[in-house]
Parts: C-alpha cells; structure tokens; sequence
C-alpha cells in the first residue's frame, strides 16, 4: 500500500543534480571564454548584442515562475479551466509593452528603465519606484522559492531546505560569474525542461486515461469545461472581465515597467529585435499557462472520482502536480527527476532575474550615484559581490516565507499588482501624456501604493469567497494495484451531483456589501485599480500645479509625438514638446494650464 510521500530513486537525483551542474557551466563557460564580463555594459546588457529569440524565451521563463508550473495546474484541477481566459489579456498586453514601451525605453539606451523617471520627472520619483521594486520582488523571490519547495517536499520527501539551498546558490553562481547572458541561456535551457515536463504530464496522463475523448468527457461530467465567465462582477476571480482587463495591466507592472523583465529587452542588438522579442516572449507565457491548465485538466482526468487530496493523501491542491509525477512516472527512472528539476528550472530562473535586476537597479540608481567617479572595472567587481549578497538574501526570505507560512503568499503574489500598477501608472503617464510633470508623478505614484496596499491588506483581512467544484473518491478501487485505498471512500452528495449537471462556474458572486465587497475583487484588479489610480492622480495634479518646462520627444510615445505633430500649427506649437525635425527647433515655453484650458 502506497504512502503520500515516495522518496526519490537515485536516478532522479542523477537528473536533478545534472540540472544543476549545467546552470553552472553555462555561467562558467560565459564568465571564462564569453568576454569575460569585465564591463558593466557587457555584464548588464550583454553589450546589446542577443538575438530575439533567446530573449523572447528568457522573457518568458522569468515570468513564469515554479508557482505558475505547480500553482496554475492546481488551479485547473480544483476550478476548472477558467484561467486559460487570461490569453486574451497576454495578447493584447504584448502589442501594448512593444510598441508603447519598448521604443521608449530602448531607444534612450538606458541600463535601469528607472533612468527614465528620473529623466522625465526627477530623482525622487526614481528612487521610490526603485524602493517599489526591491521591497516586492524580496517579499515575492520568499514565496516563489519556498513554496513549490515545500510542495516537492511533501511529496517526494526531498529535502526542503536542501533545495532551496541548492537552487539559490547555483543561480546565484551563474548570475556573479556569467551576467545576463548566462542568465539567458539557461533560461533557454531550463524553459525547455519545463515544456518536456507538460507535456509529459499531458501525453502520458491522457494515455493513462484512456485518450484526450476520455480526458474531455470526464472534464464534462466533472464541470471543468467552463470556458468563458462573462459576468460584470469585479468579485469573481477568473471571468473574462477580469483576466482579459487585469492581465493587461498585470503585463505592463511585469514587463514594461519592471526592471527584472524589461532588462531583457534592453539586451537586444536594436529596437526591431527588442520589440520582437517582447511581443513573442509574452505570447509564450500564454502557451506556457495554457499548457498548466491543460495539464490541471489531464491530471484531474486521471485521478476521475478517485481524489487524492479527499483521501488525505496530500494536504493542499498545490501538491497534486508533484505527487501525479511520483504516482505515474516511478515506474521509469529519472522521469520523477526530470519532473522535479523542471519546477526547479522555473525558480532558478525566477531567482537569476530577480538578482540581474536588483543588482542593475542598485548598481545604477545607488553606486554609481553615490561614487560617480568610479572605474567601469571596479564598478563591476562591486556589483559581483552585490549579487551574492541578493542571492543570500533570497534565501533567507525563502526561510522566512516557511515560518510566516500563508500570510506571506497572498501578501507577496498581491504586492505585484498593488504596488507594481502604481509605478506602471507613472510610466504611464510619463510616455503617454505630455504635460504630466513631476508633481503629478510624485502624487501619483504615492497614492497608486498607498491605495494597492491598502486593498491588498484588506483582501487578507477580508479574503474572497470561492467555491471550488465537487472532487469526490467514490471510485477508488479496492485493490493495491492503485496508490489509493478506499479507507476514506466517499459518495458525491446530493449537492455535488447537481453542480455537476448544472455545469456552471465555481466562483458565485461575494453577496458582501460596503467596503467588505471592494476587498473582494479579484486579484487581477489589484494592478488595475492602483495603475489607473497612479494615472488619475498624476493628470489631476499635472493640470492643477503645471510645470513650463518641455519636454523632450525622446521620453514619449512616438505615437503621441506623431500625433502632435498632425495637429493644426496653432495647437502644435503650444504643445509642451521638445521636437526635433530636421533641425532642432527653438525651445519655447508655453503655459500648460492655457494651453489645456483651449484644448
């Protein structure tokens, strides 16, 4: 008779721990024969000189973390299918970042897209989107470490804080040594175990079944083919509505205005190969989701009325994914292992990120600010040192994650949207509307964090009501043929069988009134209410206290440029904008609150 917990053959720490030592030669082998990293340009930026491709992949890989490769397909097994809705959200969200952002940002040539707000507006601004950036990517590094850890751990009896260690230390390693081109390239590497390790799941779980018929019509019976939610209400979490919407502002707070993302993009040899490389690397985060639901789906198919979390042979949903790899894959040495290392690939990729990152942000907006005159080299030795200290920092974050325990996860997972859509709100309002000054982004950027905080803390507080679709073991079989027995067998109830048929969603509308209702929202529109927060403010405050000073038509859209440019003579030239024809033409100043007033 089966346990919940199978220990690891040998094979599969083989396939583990050859994950590992590959990450690591490939930051050997690019810090001893790949230019060596010896310049800042070269160590942040890779000279500017990756193709597209490798860039849209590693784009992709440092969003999807080992939260999404375990979390998503849970999802999908306890709810059904309904986050598949947020491709419409990626598509759209892509044309956005690169063609809005991306020819802004690339074509300043700037290391820290925090250069920019400083350009634009001034040096406080900068400082607090950067203070935005490191407090949320340490609170969320703990969660997305330590979780899907503890997941591997309660099932397959891996050490927890042995892989943590040893993920943290090799991605640490290869980011001091190899600089971001090491962190590409085994983002490269570590997306392809990931994809094998789906579609493993997926083939072998449908073989398993029966075939994709037999898939399919036991997801019909168990109401897990709703596909679209179209109701209004912000309270349900995955409707249409709020994936679509939500995940376009949750993209700009991810790419186009975080640091460790959009410093992918930064690395390509022009702009055309930077904006190919957004546009495809966002699209495959959605063909990377859509393969977690299909594989929540595949493994609810197989474990059909015979739930192992009813069974009290897992304790959370989270560990279904792990401990379908350990119930189907044992039988062949090293799968098991390659299904372990391809969660691990999504965290050493996640940590590698969040060090380029930080250490770019910190190294420009911090060091070089503070000893102007320091050597390139010297610079560069400095920020080698400054990733160790941010890879032993995730790791006691990661710790801490595990004593906080649930508190910290929704807290971390919430401050993306709640903090991140109050500085995407003031990229916004820098690139988009030309007399957004610093008064504006300094309001404006304040009151977006202060509201996303104060929405995130009361969702704790408060948190959304949701009811998850029938899971029953009514047909465990008796025999130890199977992992299960049927010591906790039970019968689907009277409601369970009409949820089935009625074949509706699982999430009802939160029948909370007052200020209770507000703190039920989805998650999707954490970012959404704090970027349009940030915005509202920053033009408000903008109109109300207008600066004189023009601005440069390098630091907006060249769509809003161009469309300056195709107004009426009067109009153009009481624009607020810097222009550059041909020739450089005369720097005017104009009275922005007129000039608003007649417009």
């Amino acid at each position: 008779m089966a346990t919940s917990t199978h220990l690891l053959s040998a094979t599969d720490y083989v396939v583990f721990v050859f994950l590992l030592m590959i990450s690591a030669f490939v930051g050997l082998y690019h810090a001893a024969f790949k230019g060596r990293q010896r310049t800042s340009k070269e160590y942040f930026l890779a000279n500017r000189s990756m193709h597209p491709l490798p860039v849209a992949v590693s784009l992709a890989v440092s969003i999807v973390s080992a939260v999404t490769f375990i979390g998503t397909p849970a999802l999908s097994y306890v709810y059904g299918p309904a986050f598949w809705q947020t491709i419409f959200g990626r598509i759209l969200s892509a044309v956005i970042v690169s063609f809005v952002f991306c020819p802004v940002l690339y074509n300043l040539k700037i290391t820290s897209i925090y250069e920019y707000l400083e350009r634009r507006f001034n040096r406080i601004v900068r400082y607090i989107a950067m203070f935005i950036q490191l407090l949320s990517t340490l609170l969320i590094l703990g969660v997305v470490v330590y979780a899907p850890a503890l997941a591997l751990n309660a099932v397959t009896g891996i050490s927890l804080f042995g892989s943590i260690l040893a993920v943290g230390i090799i991605s640490t390693f290869y980011s001091t040594i190899g600089g971001i081109k090491a962190v590409v390239w085994n983002d490269v590497i570590q997306s392809s175990i990931m994809v094998i390790g789906f579609i493993l799941i997926i083939i072998v779980g449908c073989i398993k079944v029966g075939g994709i018929e037999e898939v399919w019509s036991r997801a019909i019976e168990g109401n897990r083919t709703f596909a679209f939610d179209f109701r209004p209400d912000p309270t349900i979490r995955l409707s249409f509505w709020s994936t679509s919407i939500g995940g376009i502002f949750l993209v700009l707070t991810y790419v186009g205005t975080n640091q460790n993302q959009a410093q992918r993009f930064l690395t390509c040899k022009d702009l055309r190969s930077a904006e190919i490389a957004t546009f495809c690397g966002i699209c495959l985060v959605a063909v990377l989701e859509m393969l977690a639901v299909l594989s929540g789906i595949v493994i609810y198919a197989f474990y059909f009325r015979c739930d192992p979390l009813k069974n009290g042979f897992i304790a959370k949903a989270d560990q279904i994914v792990p401990f379908f790899a350990v119930e189907v894959f044992r039988s062949v040495p090293g799968l098991t292992g390659l299904i372990v290392s391809a969660v691990c690939s999504a965290s050493l990729s996640t940590i590698s990120t969040a060090i380029n990152g930080i250490v770019t942000v910190v190294g420009e907006g911090g060091i070089k600010k503070l000893w102007p005159q320091l050597s390139d080299a010297k610079f560069t030795k400095i920020m080698k040192m400054v990733s160790v200290i941010c890879g032993l920092m995730f790791m006691l974050m990661a710790g801490f994650a595990s004593v906080a325990g649930s508190m910290v996860i929704p807290l971390g997972h919430g401050l993306i949207g709640a903090h991140g859509g109050a500085v995407a709100g003031v990229f916004l309002l820098g690139i988009l509307i030309p007399w957004g000054n610093t008064n504006g982004a300094t309001a404006g950027i304040i009151t977006g964090a202060l509201i996303g905080t104060w929405i995130l803390i009361g969702s704790v507080i408060y948190p959304p009501i949701s009811t998850p679709l029938p899971l029953s073991n009514d047909r465990c079989p008796v025999n130890d043929t199977f992992i299960f027995t049927t010591t906790t067998m039970t019968t689907l109830t009277a409601s369970d069988s009409h949820s089935i048929a009625t074949n509706m969603p699982f999430d009802m509308e939160d029948s909370r009134t007052g200020i209770t209702r507000l703190y039920s929202i989805s998650f999707f529109y954490f970012a959404v209410v704090s970027c349009l927060s940030s915005l509202f403010v920053g033009i408000v405050i903008s109109l109300l206290f207008p600066c004189k000073d023009l601005v440069d038509a390098n630091l907006l859209s060249p769509f809003v440029v161009e469309a300056c440019q195709r107004l009426p003579q009067t109009l153009r030239d009481k624009c607020p904008i810097r222009f550059t024809d041909n020739d450089v033409r005369e720097t005017k100043t104009v009275d922005v609150a007129l000039l608003t007033t007649q417009l």
